[in-house]
């Protein structure tokens, strides 16, 4: 059996010679030599767990089992746990005080213990500053650890807390799942693995790394917390979404904003909430706050198609139709085959151009509603008011004259049912004076153009 799995060894067939080495073991149990073979070949699979206790079981069947300690002490120094490492060294040259690898071992595992506590300091500047720190000083450090401790778990974890800090979340889950593989139940590598992937969106990847660290230790704080933040946002987003499709607006804002506060780290799913929000507050007919939450999910992509043809909507409803026209432009070059930004920045332009004209509603004074009756009273009593005849100094009857030309423009237009769905569809109604009539008397005419009418106007006190 010990042959047969050294064959497999050598042919890089790891997992066949574990399995020789553990026949090997059933027969004898307390062979030291078989315990580090089999040990060698976990190691090959980064499977540590298992090593180490096959170099524990190693040496506690023969405590003078020198290579015992010394394929110890490398495991410890691989995944950087230097106070084993250091022990395990110190028990070799304890055997045999002029061991020539022992004394190396020693010698570099200084040299590591002085660049892990650097890259500690590096990590602690970024528990407090973010993605402030120097990468490349950082990576520098990381790659000092890892020539003498190429799968050292303290590395690794301030390699993916770095990655984090920086939003690098797909390479903080390659970091951690490093770990994961040689040691499943680590529990502060499951916890960020599963943060990367909530900060991903993947919620339900996040829940099961949570879940797997609870399995190990139900107490273990870190992983409850997140755990519980998630479920606590999920919770609210569902109440957002449900209280949106049951038209209920107050109660979809509220969650909404309920849902930001959970995590204001969380980008990924921020950026849809202020989106959604964004939404809501223009069926509550709240233009403003609209556009402001439009503006902090672009904010956090600024590449958000969604939230910026949302946001043209909101800009058109808060009545700014300046941005509106100069955002969709800018965006319609980019999206150019995209009809519906086409449509946004039709209407974008046609609401300018409707905003710049005169507000023939605002001049007779009715609402847009008003009925072919009201709008005749009206203008009847504003024409009575305005009447140039009513006054006498040239100046006075001036201003009235362009006053009234004004009032009866507007009714020449609001009366006529053609005209008026012309207006009101925003179609270019292009004002030019005509002459035509004088304004002497109660009875007088008055003619001109617009946007391919002719208006003849006739007032009888």
């Amino acid at each position: 059996m010990l042959q047969a799995g050294d064959a497999a060894y050598g042919n890089g067939d790891f997992s066949t010679a574990i399995r020789h080495y553990s026949t090997a073991l059933d027969l004898d149990a307390t062979a030291p030599l078989f315990y580090t073979k089999r040990a060698a070949a976990y190691m090959s699979l980064k499977k540590y767990a298992q090593a180490l206790k096959d170099l524990d079981r190693a040496v506690d069947v023969d405590v003078t089992f020198m290579q015992g300690y010394l394929h110890r002490g490398k495991l410890h120094r691989q995944v950087c746990s230097l106070a084993s490492a250091k022990s395990d060294f110190e028990k070799v040259m304890q055997l045999k005080p002029n061991h020539s690898q022992a004394a190396k071992e020693l010698a570099a595992l200084q040299e590591l213990e002085s660049a892990v506590k650097e890259l500690e300091a590096v990590a602690a500047q970024s528990d407090s500053a973010g993605a402030a720190v120097n990468a490349a000083a950082a990576q520098q450090l990381l790659d000092r650890v890892y020539k003498t401790a190429p799968d050292c778990i303290a590395a690794q974890l301030l390699e993916a807390k770095l990655q984090m800090a920086q939003g690098n979340y797909e390479e903080a889950i390659g970091v951690t799942g490093r770990i994961v593989k040689s040691i499943p139940g680590h529990l502060e590598a499951l916890t960020l693995r599963g943060t990367a992937y909530m900060y991903l969106a993947d919620h339900d990847m996040a829940k099961r790394h949570f879940g797997e660290a609870l399995k190990f230790d139900p107490d273990h704080k870190d992983s409850r917390k997140a755990f519980n933040k998630l479920k606590d946002l999920d919770r609210k987003r569902q109440r957002a979404n449900r209280a949106f499709e049951a038209q209920d607006y107050p109660e979809a804002e509220q969650q909404c904003q309920a849902a930001l506060a959970v995590d204001p780290q969380h980008q990924a799913v921020n950026k849809e909430l202020q989106l959604q929000l964004c939404r809501v507050r223009q069926m509550l007919n709240k233009p403003q706050e609209a556009v402001e939450a439009c503006q902090a999910a672009l904010a956090i992509q600024p590449d958000y198609y969604d939230a910026t043809k949302e946001l043209i909507r909101a800009l058109l409803a808060a009545e700014r139709f300046e941005e509106a026209v100069d955002l969709a432009r800018n965006t319609l070059q980019q999206h150019q085959q995209d009809g519906e930004m086409h449509q946004l920045y039709r209407e974008a332009e046609k609401q300018l151009k409707i905003s710049k004209r005169k507000d023939y509603y605002k001049i007779l004074n009715v609402d847009k509603q008003a009925s072919p009756r009201d709008i005749k009273k009206a203008y009847k009593a504003l024409a009575r008011q305005y009447h140039p005849d009513k006054v006498h100094s040239s100046k006075e009857k001036a201003e009235n004259e362009e006053k009234f030309k004004e009032i009866a423009e507007a009714y020449e237009v609001l009366n006529d049912e053609e005209k008026r769905g012309a207006y009101d569809r925003g179609e270019d109604l292009e004002q030019q004076q005509g002459g035509g009539g004088g304004w002497g008397h109660p009875g007088f005419q008055q003619g001109y153009q617009q946007g391919g009418f002719q208006y003849t106007f006739h007032f009888n006190g």
